[in-house]
């Protein structure tokens, strides 16, 4: 039987967390799936815990591959994926018991080519935030990374969407990939569907905490923007210089905010890789016009809040 849904979950040393996130595709609602488990090159028990339940259940698959980073997993992933439609998963996150069987539906009903659900943002004390962020391709561009994002669980996509246009994970992108994706997706102009109602997908903050976090994602920005950057010219290039500049607030805001030294370094190290140097350079000579942009998301986060 031909599978309705392609689950593509990469995977590289958490096997401590990857039975976690089998166990939500074992639970779920919706039966005609298959769950592609593409081990990265694991040296843990990554290996032991996918071959586990792929005896438990034929519906989930093992792929072994050498290390190339997520996006060459989730590439490896699409390769060999049979559904019609496709939902991406990472190891250390779950997806709520009938988060395929209501996008399948709407998928269906509407003849769409992505759906997107809300979702949960899981504390490691339990407690979470529930966000109904509706993506749109300005904001991609212009606020992804700045209080807004999606994760990558929180969508589905029809498989000929992704086929059709070619679209695939930039492999020598080693950050923000999921960014990189949903760029090429709505550069494709897709139907798109909202279930703003429903948390389908859970994403855990890990246990090293909210700061810790903050600076890892402003780091992989600032690494993915230095990065599409050196790939594009023109006007294209230019409207990135200008998303750093934004991000270059947002890193000062965050230090005073958390009183780290971090942020600090995190600039000195744009200055000193030669391939982002002139595009940092410009974009601090764009502060002045970001500046009143990025006070409103400054008013809102930091101070209505």
């Amino acid at each position: 039987m031909t599978p309705l849904v392609s689950i593509i979950i990469p995977c590289y040393n958490q096997g401590d967390l990857l039975a976690k996130a089998l166990k939500s595709v074992l639970k779920q609602s919706l039966s005609t799936w298959e769950c592609i488990i593409v081990n990265d090159g694991s040296t843990d028990n990554s290996a032991i815990i996918a071959k586990d339940f792929c005896d438990r259940d034929t519906r989930f698959i093992h792929i072994y591959k050498e290390n190339g980073g997520s996006a060459s997993a989730r590439n490896c992933g699409l390769k060999h994926s049979k559904g019609k439609y496709i939902q991406f998963l990472d190891a250390d996150d779950t997806i709520d018991i009938y988060k395929l069987e209501k996008q399948t539906k709407r998928l269906e009903k509407c003849n769409i080519d992505i759906c997107q659900t809300g979702f949960c943002f899981v504390y490691p004390d339990g407690t979470s935030t529930t966000y109904t962020h509706k993506i749109d391709k300005m904001r991609i561009y212009t606020q992804w990374g700045l209080g807004y994002s999606v994760p990558p669980h929180a969508f589905m996509y029809r498989a000929d969407f992704i086929k059709d246009n070619n679209i695939l994970f930039d492999e020598q992108c080693r950050y923000r990939e999921d960014w990189n994706f949903l760029i090429q997706c709505f550069n494709a102009t897709p139907k798109i569907e909202y279930i703003t109602d429903y948390c389908g997908a859970l994403y855990y903050q890990n246990e090293e905490g909210k700061t810790s976090s903050y600076i890892k994602m402003q780091e992989g920005n600032f690494i993915f923007m230095a990065y599409m950057c050196s790939q594009l010219s023109g006007w294209k290039k230019l409207l990135w210089t200008i998303r750093i500049s934004k991000e270059l607030w947002i890193c000062i805001l965050r230090m005073i905010k958390y009183r780290s030294v971090y942020s600090i370094r995190l600039i000195n190290k744009l200055f000193a890789n030669k391939n982002s140097l002139l595009t940092t350079i410009g974009a601090i000579l764009f502060m002045p016009i970001t500046l009143f942009a990025i006070m409103h998301y400054f008013v809102r986060t930091y101070i209505i809040k």
